[in-house]
């Protein structure tokens, strides 16, 4: 009797996930690329800023200014104010980013700019280090201007609403960013007369794109993939208000002078030269005394850090 053979068909196991699958479920504000990270997301961001920058300027009575997208780059902070220098820095506080976003324009950018909105021409005048009163409130109102640009570059991928905090030529005041810490930045590159050549930066510290592209795990809150629900509760956060104190004297008197105490009465108080500043009870700063406008007044001279050195 014959034996029938039966043949047998290998089963192939699941095949592994391509690439391709695996990119399309990571974020689309980070792709972890060998030893360096990617931000694809930015890419139209930085197209949908240059258009703000151009409208921007044109609004300020340039009409043929053009922009153009220059280089990205990951540099260090103090190589990039290095380089940029003689600048002025923009500095905005950009929840849900856990780190600042810095704008930077060449002061003579800014000077020109001023000149043409008071009715010139765009004239240089001569290299200064201070500004005047009129240079200082149009670089804060530019600075303004350009953080709804850059919020709604942002729009459709995070819901993001930066604050100015900090305009300032001198990056040693940018205390929000150490001197070895990255940024990824994007240039901005301004053409035509009178502005050829001329460039604004935007920096981001990689460190605060990593957090919230899910480089890290963090706890999910109900709703937090709305972005619109996101940015309302956050804004709601920001005009909480909270008690803030500070103890400027504890004198003690024994209790034989505290019974025999009358209307009229002095205790005479030590003043300390630093006092604590407390917010809703928990120790924040150490300042000192002093007047301001008329007013007694509390000078912040050191921010507490917390267990995690937050």
């Amino acid at each position: 009797m014959s034996v029938r053979e039966k043949s047998v068909k290998a089963v192939k196991p699941p095949a592994a996930p391509t690439t391709d699958a695996v990119d399309a479920k990571a974020s689309l504000l980070l792709r972890k690329a060998a030893d360096s990270y990617a931000f694809p997301a930015l890419d139209s961001v930085a197209i949908q800023f240059g258009r703000s920058l151009r409208d921007l300027i044109r609004a300020l009575g340039v009409s043929s200014i053009q922009v153009e997208r220059g280089d990205a780059e990951t540099i260090s902070f103090a190589d990039w104010t290095a380089s940029t220098a003689p600048a002025i820095f923009w500095r905005y506080h950009a929840p849900p980013l856990k780190g600042p976003v810095l704008l930077a324009a060449p002061r003579p950018l800014l000077l020109q700019l001023v000149d043409i909105f008071y009715g010139g021409k765009g004239g240089l005048a001569a290299e200064r280090e201070e500004l005047t009163d009129a240079e200082e409130r149009f670089a804060a109102r530019l600075g303004r201007d350009m953080g709804l640009q850059l919020a709604a570059a942002w729009g459709d991928k995070l819901a993001m609403e930066p604050e100015l905090d900090c305009v300032t030529g001198d990056p040693a005041k940018l205390a929000a960013v150490r001197a070895d810490d990255e940024l990824f930045v994007q240039r901005f590159i301004l053409r035509g007369a009178p502005f050829e050549g001329r460039t604004i930066a935007c920096a981001y510290p990689l460190a605060a794109l990593r957090g919230v592209a899910g480089a890290e795990p963090v706890a999910e809150m109900p709703g937090a993939a709305n972005p619109v629900w996101a940015g309302a509760l956050n804004k709601a956060l920001r005009d909480v208000r909270l008690p803030v104190r500070s103890v400027l004297a504890r004198p003690e008197i024994s209790l034989v002078k505290l019974l025999a105490l009358e209307v009229g009465d002095i205790i005479p108080l030590g003043m300390p030269r630093h006092v604590p500043v407390t917010v809703a009870g928990r120790s924040f700063a150490v300042g000192s005394i002093g007047e301001a406008n008329g007013n007694a007044a509390i000078m912040i001279e050191h921010i507490e850090k917390g267990p995690n050195h937050d």
